[in-house]
């Protein structure tokens, strides 16, 4: 310290600094006991002036900053004194932890954690003229996430369902593990939606689907089962401009199931002490799959979506898909699928369609039992549109709505009759035209959002089957099956 008064001297001799100059009775500079002085003698008289109450302005710092250092070291000391005994009191009167130590040590055993619910509930009123159906439904499905670590993720998805009666259905369509690679691909086991197409995966839960009910390829009488058993690779990559992206999904899973009549025999005596099931030509799916049996080999798929338009080029944004499924069921039979799909968006414009076929080759010489499906679906949001001399009140309300229109369809050579289901629930009017061999359907949708996760949805169908195929269960031709309508009104909140 005592080397800064120096320095602060020099630097009043270099910049001149004066202090008060003492003046003798006639006027001119004098020392402390009043005798005149000469110019260099009261030059030096002031730099010792200076520099002596510099001196003494930092011995008054140095005290300063010393009493301030005990008082810190004192205050110091009295907390850790404090903070001791009140750990050693909590210990010895057995205080449970803390919400803060309880979940550091959850964190410790477990990892970095976090738990989330989303998913949906719905309630919809459901109107069929052919099977005579007026009835209402609920359906509620909580999606838990699990985030375990940075790398892993679980979801499941649990679905209650009451279509009708007093009774309520519970499933487990959703159970997988997922775990990040990195930041461009990703390994799931379990259950998981078929990632054919988009449909199961995007656009099939009743909060995102714009329709109530699903396309006739995805609907009561899918021909690709929605949910399967196994593990998949999926990521995604950057292959030009930004927008212009691509991702992948392999999968092995277990593979198809079929439904199968049992048999019957009118020789006697009857019925036989052993009577396997029969498979037949029209069989509904049934998924999951869960115990791989009968088969030489699980089922493999693999899907490609690309996305071709930039960001930049205002163009909308298109995605152009190809999906394959293939298996083999019952002991070794094949099992094969293929499709394409597209997805167009622009401004408030929004299209998507599919095409898909599949082949499933039969054991008991009936031949192959084909199927092809495929939809086409476009809606616009009402979302800034004003018409003239109409009140402000009544413009607002025609903005929130969206029309739609949708045409699907599905060909194949047979049904089984025993199979047909007319009990109606969420996405599915009960209505028996669907189940016919060349089945078609024009469905006509009016959607209110109140919010993005909640719509008011209205949907007007017309089922316009076709006659041809025969039900593989009597042999007896299915014939021309007369036109049928359903309406179906549904709330919906995705959370």
């Amino acid at each position: 310290m005592r080397s800064v008064g120096r320095v602060l001297a020099l630097l009043v001799l270099v910049l001149g600094i004066r202090p008060p100059r003492i003046l003798a009775q006639d006027g001119r500079a004098a020392d402390a006991a009043g005798h005149p002085i000469g110019a260099r003698d009261r030059e030096i008289l002031e730099i010792k002036t200076e520099i002596k109450q510099l001196q003494q302005r930092v011995d008054q710092l140095e005290g300063e900053n010393q009493r301030l250092q005990r008082s810190n070291a004192e205050i110091k000391a009295a907390s850790d004194k404090v903070q001791a005994k009140a750990a050693q009191a909590t210990s010895e009167a057995g205080a449970p932890p803390s919400p803060a130590s309880f979940a550091e040590a959850v964190d410790r055993y477990l990892g970095t954690y976090r738990f989330s619910v989303v998913g949906g509930a719905a309630g919809n009123f459901i109107y069929d003229h052919k099977s005579n159906v007026n009835t209402f439904a609920l359906d509620l499905e909580p999606i838990i996430l699990w985030q375990i670590s940075d790398k892993m993720l679980f979801e499941g998805t649990i679905e209650a369902n009451l279509p009708s009666g007093s009774s309520a259905e519970f499933q487990l369509p959703v159970a997988v593990l997922q775990y990040f690679l990195n930041d461009y691909s990703e390994l799931m086991f379990g259950i998981f939606d078929q990632p054919f197409g988009d449909w199961y995966e995007d656009q099939s839960p009743f909060w995102v689907n714009r329709f109530v009910t699903a396309p006739l390829p995805y609907g009561a009488n899918a021909i690709i089962p929605g949910t399967d058993v196994g593990v998949q690779l999926r990521g995604g990559f950057q292959w030009g401009k930004m927008g212009q992206v691509a991702d992948y999904t392999v999968w092995a899973a277990n593979g198809p199931g079929f439904s199968q009549s049992t048999c019957t025999d009118n020789t006697p005596p009857s019925p036989l002490p052993s009577c396997p099931p029969v498979a037949l030509v029209g069989d509904t799916l049934e998924s999951p799959n869960n115990i791989h049996l009968n088969s030489h080999t699980p089922a493999f798929g693999a899907r490609l979506r690309v996305y071709p338009l930039p960001v930049d080029s205002n163009l909308g944004r298109l995605e152009l898909g190809a999906s394959t499924y293939n298996g083999k069921w019952l002991n070794g039979f094949w099992f094969n699928s293929w499709g394409v799909d597209f997805n167009y968006f622009k401004d408030n414009l929004q299209t998507r369609g599919e095409w898909l076929q599949t082949y499933r080759q039969m054991p008991n010489g009936t031949g192959a039992d084909n199927r092809q499906g495929w939809y086409i679906q476009a809606g616009y949001f009402l979302t800034g549109l004003r018409l003239p001399y109409v009140p402000a009140e009544v413009n607002q309300l025609i903005s929130k709505l969206e029309p739609l229109v949708r045409y699907s369809g599905v060909n194949q050579r047979a049904i089984v009759q025993s199979a047909i289901v007319t009990t109606p629930e969420i996405g599915f009017t009960g209505s028996p035209a669907i189940f016919t061999p060349h089945a078609r359907e024009v469905a006509l949708g009016l959607d209110y959002w109140f919010a993005p996760s909640i719509v008011w949805q209205n949907e007007f169908d017309f089922e316009l089957p076709r006659a041809g195929g025969f039900y593989s269960d009597t042999g007896l031709p299915v014939g021309a099956t007369p036109n049928d309508r359903a309406f179906v009104s549904q709330f919906a909140i995705g959370f």
